[in-house]
């Protein structure tokens, strides 16, 4: 089975993953976005309002363009750049519509952090987080965009976010053009967007 279509795993890794606030190191700003997270997940709010506000830190704090040219790789070079622009925006919208989706999944999950790795503008933050009762390598690749610390990516046991939907997009670009990769992720998004 696909681990990406775990539910409520994924669900706390990407709103931990999407939650930086520049402070410090990355995996200090990690650590800070936990409890914010947190904050807001153990909060009175309603579903709505949950959505709400993890939605716009996940706007201000995740790199949107770097995930999409993660994600198509060489075809995103091969995009114009309102191509590249309407791609990220859908994938962003996306990404964030399939987690949310599973916020009632939510249980206080533990995590660990086991340190980070900086190279010059990037960095890896290592985790565990809890899942049923095991713990599960998940690892944040973060870069540092205008002073800022900002996700791109994250890996669960080894499988990448942007690697898992690289196939399938590549093989709707190749049949169906960018109109055809624009309308499966029109479909994705109908299935989770409220």
């Amino acid at each position: 089975m696909n681990i990406f279509s775990k539910g409520g795993f994924l669900t706390f890794t990407f709103l931990y993953a999407t939650t930086i606030l520049s402070a410090g190191t990355p995996q200090q700003d990690l650590k800070k976005a936990v409890s914010e997270v947190l904050q807001i997940l153990d909060s009175k709010k309603d579903k709505k309002n949950k959505r709400a506000a993890i939605s716009e830190i996940y706007e201000a704090n995740f790199d949107f363009e770097k995930l999409g040219s993660n994600t198509l790789k060489s075809d995103y070079k091969k995009l114009t750049d309102d191509q590249k622009k309407s791609f990220n925006e859908k994938f962003a919208r996306f990404v964030l519509e399939f987690y949310l989706d599973k916020i009632d999944k939510y249980n206080r999950n533990k995590i660990e952090f086991e340190g980070e790795e900086i190279k010059g503008q990037r960095a890896t933050v290592f985790t565990l987080l809890e899942y049923q009762g095991k713990m599960a390598k998940v690892n944040y690749s973060m870069n540092s965009k205008n002073g800022k610390w900002l996700v791109f990516d994250f890996e669960v046991e080894g499988v990448r976010l942007s690697s898992t939907y690289r196939s399938q997009f590549a093989k709707v670009l190749k049949e169906k053009g960018f109109d055809g990769l624009m309308l499966e992720l029109n479909r994705l998004l109908g299935k989770y967007k409220k």
